[in-house]
């Protein structure tokens, strides 16, 4: 199973959300954006009819939203929350634009169903490596207050600006439910507290191979070149500088060159074997959750077990009870029989006279 990715950004003032707009619209050029694909991308909510091609516009709409709910900003108040929402590279893989669209629509469900009238923008990008959409959530929070006046109890409804929700537990919470919504498409979510890179391997190879590549020559000649005589008290000139220096600094390159060689060899085999262990990690967690699952439909049979059987032993004695009293009702209606009673009859004895 690929991962299912969650971030999130909270934006505090109008200059961070009309940057979010620059990227989010296209506005600005960045060099990990492929710009023959950016007509590809996909506005999928825009509820405050933004216009797009202005990147002050949605603080503006944002504004004007606020103000018409009758909203009191203070100067500490989250003015928006950003979610950025994606999966593993290898997830959208062979994937076609009607599955990528598909997956897209149902976080768009996910993030209107939990944030409901407060999902400002959705967009989806999709020229970049990886495909993945960006939210734009409003803070705004309704409140019921009750007052007291000469007339009695009554109840005025307000609007402000309350991010409190967005703490620690409740974005865990969140990309765990997150994570559950898109099991239907293969994902899982990440470990909790997970401080691994989600990088994958081809990448950290590129970024290593152009950090070991770079070349110290030129910036050893700049800093030659900025070096001013009266720093040498004048005694030697750069040409002199440069003729000392040279051969030491090819000497040092030289090695270097090794070392990064070495350093390069060592890294990519340190990298294979840590994404081995990651990999390793995953299948133990997956084997974990599987045993757990067992384990717990096991317990919940032998729980109902138990409680049959209890339930039958209660059942026994209250059966027993009952027989002991319709037995000792029935002795309360048995007859009473008489006793015999036995007389002996003694003749007189013949001759006697009284």
């Amino acid at each position: 199973m690929h991962n299912n990715i969650l971030r999130t950004e909270k934006v505090k003032s109008r200059s961070q959300i009309t940057q979010a707009a620059e990227h989010n619209f296209r506005l600005r050029g960045q060099n990990n954006i492929d710009e023959a694909r950016t007509p590809l991308n996909k506005i999928l909510v825009n509820s405050l009819n933004v216009d797009v091609t202005k990147a002050s516009d949605l603080q503006e709409k944002l504004s004007a939203f606020y103000g018409g709910l009758g909203v009191k900003e203070r100067s500490d108040n989250v003015l928006m929350m950003e979610f950025v929402v994606s999966a593993s590279p290898e997830f959208f893989e062979k994937k076609t634009s009607t599955q990528v669209e598909t997956w897209a629509k149902h976080q768009v469900d996910f993030f209107q169903e939990k944030f409901p009238g407060q999902v400002k923008i959705a967009v989806l990008h999709l020229d970049e490596k990886t495909p993945h959409l960006h939210f734009m959530i409003g803070t705004e929070l309704e409140s019921v207050k009750k007052y007291k006046n000469q007339k009695g109890e009554f109840f005025k409804k307000s609007w402000s600006l309350n991010a409190d929700r967005y703490n620690p537990k409740f974005l865990v919470d969140l990309h765990t439910e997150h994570a559950k919504h898109n099991e239907k498409f293969g994902l899982k979510r990440g470990v909790k507290g997970s401080m691994r890179n989600h990088t994958s391997l081809k990448e950290f190879y590129k970024i290593v191979d152009k950090a070991l590549k770079a070349d110290y020559g030129k910036q050893i000649e700049k800093s030659i070149q900025s070096l001013e005589i009266g720093l040498l008290s004048g005694k030697v000139s750069l040409e002199e500088v440069r003729e000392k220096f040279a051969p030491m600094m090819n000497k040092v390159l030289k090695q270097n060159k090794v070392l990064r060689e070495k350093f390069t060899m060592d890294i990519k085999g340190w990298a294979e074997k840590l994404s081995q262990k990651d990999d390793e990690l995953d299948k133990k967690e997956l084997e974990l959750k599987e045993s757990e699952e067992k384990l717990k439909a096991r317990r919940d049979a032998y729980v109902d077990a138990i409680n049959r059987v209890v339930s039958d032993s209660e059942l026994i004695k209250e059966l027993q009870a009952e027989n002991k009293a319709l037995a000792n009702e029935v002795d309360k209606y048995k007859p009473v029989v008489k006793a015999k009673v036995e007389t002996t009859f003694k003749p007189k004895p013949k001759g006697l006279s009284v």
